[in-house]
């Protein structure tokens, strides 16, 4: 079972999955290099800028999936609530969210699922609930997770109601991403339009280009004109950060 740990702040990307992002990333590089330069050799060397985009792709995937992981969580702390509700013990509603969860999701490999069969299973070896969800915590990186598990730390140590206090932590917590959710699903539109005006240059130069045969040839074939469509790219990049900063919106 230990093997199962995931690192949720690493992702590695298998063989097929990684040369199938680095040829898209490079196939990316050198069509914006033909759109903006219309030069084979300077539109090859940019193609290789793809593989400077695999670590970000890699941090993308980590971060969807620790989204995922903090829905899954959310419904797990509602599980783990009912059963402490009718008295069980924290370990018994461990055992119950699981069991719940494999009914409800329809994929049985679901990261969450896998996380409470790892947690199960080492406390059934006679390691503390506490300690195996403070691993998880530690592995998945996320505030929730790790508010989840000192709170409870905390309250087993200091002999409080742990059934109530358990109770209200996850009704906060599930709250927090619930409102989470609600802001994502606001500005999803935004987003949208956001990569709709990131396309929108590439696709001027593109239709100008075409319709208008050697309107634009003194940006492609003097020396002035490359710096001015560099210029033009690094803005580009510069506004499109700023706009992926202003839609993060923590909670």
């Amino acid at each position: 079972m230990e093997n199962e740990a995931i690192r949720y702040d690493q992702y590695r990307m298998k063989l097929g999955e990684l040369v199938l992002n680095l040829l898209m990333a490079m196939g990316f590089f050198f069509l914006v290099g033909m759109i903006f330069y219309d030069h084979l050799v300077i539109s090859l060397v940019l193609s290789l800028l793809g593989i400077t985009w695999i670590p970000g792709r890699k941090r993308e995937l980590a971060r969807k999936r620790k989204e995922l992981v903090k829905l899954q969580f959310k419904d797990a702390l509602y599980f783990i609530s009912v059963s402490l509700s009718t008295g069980k013990s924290f370990e018994t509603a461990l055992i119950d969210a699981q069991q719940a969860l494999e009914r409800v999701y329809p994929d049985k490999n679901a990261l969450i699922i896998k996380e409470l069969e790892l947690i199960n299973a080492r406390v059934m070896m006679n390691m503390p609930v506490e300690q195996a969800l403070a691993d998880f915590a530690d592995r998945v990186q996320l505030e929730e997770v790790k508010n989840f598990s000192d709170v409870f730390s905390i309250s087993k140590r200091a002999g409080a109601n742990l059934v109530e206090v358990i109770k209200n932590t996850s009704n906060m917590i599930r709250e927090k991403i619930e409102v989470k959710q609600e802001i994502e699903n606001l500005v999803a539109g935004k987003k949208l339009e956001q990569k709709i005006l990131n396309l929108t240059p590439f696709v001027l130069v593109f239709v100008i280009k075409s319709s208008s045969s050697g309107f634009l040839d003194p940006l492609f074939t003097t020396a002035a004109g490359r710096v001015v469509m560099t210029v033009a790219l690094l803005l580009m990049l510069i506004g499109n950060l700023i706009s992926k900063k202003i839609m993060n919106i923590e909670v």
